[in-house]
């Protein structure tokens, strides 16, 4: 009894802690980020793309509010990197498409590298100031 118990505690219940999110559920996965803050930006769509040129990569679409658009666009790069992280394949790009909620402003379109993203957003390793400054790319 003593060794199903101790293999519950230490073989299978850290299996599920390191459960992977699979391709299909990526999307879905996204928007239970967005809706657990409801003072984030709104989302669009999110889609896994196979990009030739960039790999493998998340593209999010968002409304963004006019007076907190950094903050959406950081929100939203950290809902991607926390997805990406827990994905069964690697990631190699995160992409937003930003969209403000005010008359006559532009798409911003924005991309950063998943390994980076995750290390700065997720575990914290590099200085938010540090990961919009090197890893952000605004094409």
């Amino acid at each position: 009894m003593k060794f199903n118990y101790l293999f519950l505690c230490f073989v299978l219940f850290p299996m599920f802690l390191m459960a992977k999110i699979h391709d299909t559920k990526i999307p879905a996965s996204v928007e239970s980020y967005f809706q657990m803050n409801r003072t984030g930006p709104q989302l669009i769509s999110t889609e896994v793309l196979n990009h030739r040129q960039s790999g493998r990569t998340i593209k999010i679409k968002i409304i963004a509010t006019r007076n907190k658009s950094a903050k959406d666009l950081a929100f939203a790069f950290a809902a991607s990197a926390a997805v990406a992280n827990m994905a069964e394949r690697p990631f190699d790009l995160l992409w937003v498409e930003m969209d403000i909620n005010f008359k006559g402003s532009e798409t911003t379109v924005a991309l950063a590298p998943a390994n980076c993203t995750i290390d700065a957003l997720i575990f914290g390793n590099v200085e938010t100031e540090k990961w919009w400054s090197n890893c952000l790319q605004f094409p």
